[in-house]
């Protein structure tokens, strides 16, 4: 989450950016960070402006609370998107609490186009989401 937000952050990408596609791959190895790590800075109370973005992809969208946080960030920050797609890990089953959690969220955007799904096909997806 925090190295995606500082790269959208930069100014050439920040302004240009239309489509955001973020492929979250996981390690073997369960790295954990040191206390103050510089990845657990304060990113997830900043905000960037995102002018440009329209659309919005995660695969492999596996409900750490990081990867929360930047969806909502992103959600925050980009007054004109209009399309955001969750495809959920193949390890994240489509009852659990996550994917619950994802939906809550998208609900609250009442002009994007949003649509969750796992490997066994659509969750979740509406024209406009309703407002909560």
């Amino acid at each position: 989450g925090a190295l995606v937000f500082h790269l959208l952050g930069l100014n050439r990408i920040r302004t240009a950016t239309r489509r955001l596609k973020v492929v979250l791959q996981r390690s073997a190895l369960k790295e954990v960070c040191t206390p103050y790590c510089p990845c657990e800075s304060n990113w997830r109370s900043q905000t960037i402006s995102l002018d440009a973005l329209e659309e919005v992809e995660f695969n492999g969208f596996d409900g750490a609370d990081h990867e929360f946080d930047l969806l909502k960030l992103i959600l925050g920050c980009a007054p004109t998107l209009k399309r955001m797609i969750v495809k959920l890990s193949d390890e994240t089953s489509a009852s659990n609490d996550g994917c619950a959690k994802i939906v809550n969220i998208l609900k609250t955007c009442s002009s994007v186009e949003c649509d969750v799904y796992h490997s066994s096909g659509l969750i979740y997806g509406s024209q406009n989401c309703p407002s909560t």
